[in-house]
């Protein structure tokens, strides 16, 4: 071998010995779709071929299954629980406005919104709130006096916490002008159950001395201090959280369809919260997934890519 090609073999050691994987796990998250069908079928199964390439640890779909002017049919829910089982890794769910809070509109089929939760939560999550193969998760629902919280979920990985909270679009179900009893109640226990999830998520990553936590949602949530405010509650106890653990937290929503991160959050004195980040995810027409790099010898700990499909 001459000196030419030994150099360049000890080159391409050297490049390989000291480039290792930049990251200690990936997933991704979706949301916000299918939306405009029946051509959104297509795009979603060519959007679910392309993350079954990729083999991430899981992906997570926020909300919305569907537009808000389709029939809230059992039909269709079943349509896409076909759907959530094509994904060969793990596909986590967490309910959106769309497929329950809205179904009383004409256009979606005059349905009762509390049965068609109801019906979400026996097709959704009849067994576990996953699809593809395993992963161990800890439901609500295991948790006295929220059984019927099945949605909702917290698991760990690599010494970070991911917890889904069903916190959604349409002012998070609170109805601004006076409704039926029942509508009043789902609220109130929802957003309940959801703040007592976000309470035992942090307890869990202070007491696993987690390096980060990641939360996934559907709402764009309102940070506004107002009684008519249906996210008011949550809101207020996630500030509480994010101040007090002072580790990265990333925060994974849809509800609006654009590709958004931000650093919401403000501390007493008027400056950002930098250690709390906010992403919201693809939807409606713009079929694509978010890949989210965990690097835990990085401090910012999160590398975010916009990952899109080709033909969506």
């Amino acid at each position: 071998m001459n000196k030419s090609a030994i150099l360049f073999a000890s080159f391409l050691l050297m490049v390989f010995s000291c480039s290792p994987k930049s990251y200690d796990f990936r997933f991704f998250a979706i949301g916000d779709m299918p939306y405009h069908l029946p051509g959104d079928f297509e795009r979603f199964e060519r959007l679910t071929d392309a993350l079954n390439r990729e083999k991430p640890l899981f992906t997570v779909h926020v909300g919305d299954i569907k537009a808000g002017n389709t029939p809230c049919s059992d039909e269709y829910l079943m349509k896409i629980h076909g759907y959530f089982g094509q994904f060969h890794h793990p596909l986590i769910f967490t309910p959106g406005d769309n497929e329950w809070t809205d179904c009383h509109r004409d256009v979606a089929g005059s349905y009762d919104p509390n049965e068609r939760l109801d019906k979400i939560r026996q097709i959704f999550y009849q067994e576990r709130n996953i699809y593809g193969s395993p992963l161990m998760l800890t439901s609500q629902n295991t948790h006295k006096g929220y059984e019927k919280f099945v949605e909702n979920a917290i698991w760990e990985n690599k010494g970070i916490m991911f917890g889904t909270f069903h916190v959604v679009g349409s002012n998070n179900n609170l109805k601004k002008e006076p409704g039926p009893l029942t509508e009043a109640q789902e609220h109130q226990e929802r957003d309940a159950a959801n703040i007592y999830w976000l309470e035992e998520l942090f307890n869990q990553a202070r007491n696993n001395k987690s390096q980060g936590v990641i939360l996934f949602l559907h709402a764009s949530l309102n940070f506004q201090d107002s009684s008519d405010n249906g996210f008011k509650g949550f809101t207020q106890r996630l500030q509480e959280e994010v101040l007090a653990f002072e580790k990265p937290i990333l925060m994974i929503y849809g509800d609006h369809h654009r590709f958004l991160m931000e650093k919401p959050l403000r501390e007493e004195s008027g400056k950002v919260v930098k250690h709390f980040t906010s992403l919201m995810v693809f939807g409606d027409k713009d079929m694509h997934a978010v890949e989210i790099r965990v690097n835990k010898k990085d401090d910012s700990l999160f590398d975010i890519k916009q990952y899109f499909v080709e033909g969506n």
